[in-house]
């Protein structure tokens, strides 16, 4: 058993909690300066930075169990089936998490409803959820009931959300003819104001409401195809 022990790579351990240390901050400095200095990109970013965010980490932790791994095949088979064993609750909840974070399936304050629970979403951690029901009342959702529940998420004409999309054209246009194409974007609401400004030569600037913020990405496809046309 001593042996195993000593096949332990301490070395490569402070390595990647040193590493692992690293990307915590760079990713904390990077929420709270950088990220809400893109002002109109912040809501198109998210997605993609979220996705991002969790690569790394996916990563990082992959590399770290494979090197683990390697060097001590004994001791991390029986440090995993302790961990996952004993805590395989909390592990599900985790895996849920990343899954609800990774596909953005939804955002703090969304209204959602399921046959157990319905309300607003206040945090959305990891592990669980908190939503504020109707009548007021904190609840904590753990993520893996959540992921696997029947989900319907509400939408109304309060939770709608502004963006502004950049157009360029191939041809010559205006604003009026760059307007009608915004009326019939299927991913933007067509009950909210949309207007047209001219930014350049064949350049326009479209600022219109989005109802459900996985349809940023199709609306800005839509638009990038009419430099095309």
């Amino acid at each position: 058993m001593d042996n195993y022990f000593d096949k332990i790579p301490y070395s490569s351990i402070v390595i990647y909690t040193s590493i692992g240390i690293l990307i915590f901050l760079s990713i904390k400095i990077l929420n709270s300066y950088v990220i809400p200095l893109l002002k109109e990109k912040k809501h198109s970013f998210a997605k993609s930075w979220q996705r991002l965010k969790i690569s790394i980490w996916v990563i990082y932790f992959t590399l770290f169990y494979a090197t683990m791994f390697q060097a001590n095949m004994f001791i991390t088979s029986i440090f995993t089936l302790l961990i996952v064993g004993l805590g395989w609750n909390y592990w599900r909840n985790i895996f849920s998490g990343i899954l609800i974070k990774f596909n953005n399936q939804f955002k703090v304050g969304d209204r959602i409803s399921t046959e157990f629970a319905s309300g607003i979403l206040k945090n959305i951690y990891l592990d669980e959820t908190e939503l504020i029901n109707d009548e007021g009342e904190l609840l904590r959702i753990p993520n893996y009931k959540l992921n696997t529940a029947v989900l319907k998420q509400h939408f109304n004409k309060n939770t709608v959300e502004t963006h502004l999309f950049k157009v360029k054209t191939t041809y010559a246009s205006n604003s009026e003819t760059i307007y009608q194409h915004a009326l019939n974007c299927p991913y933007i609401s067509a009950n909210q104001d949309i207007s047209v400004q001219k930014k350049g030569e064949n350049k326009y600037q479209i600022k219109a409401s989005i109802i459900d913020n996985s349809f940023i990405e199709k609306a800005q496809a839509f638009f990038l195809a009419l430099e095309s046309k």
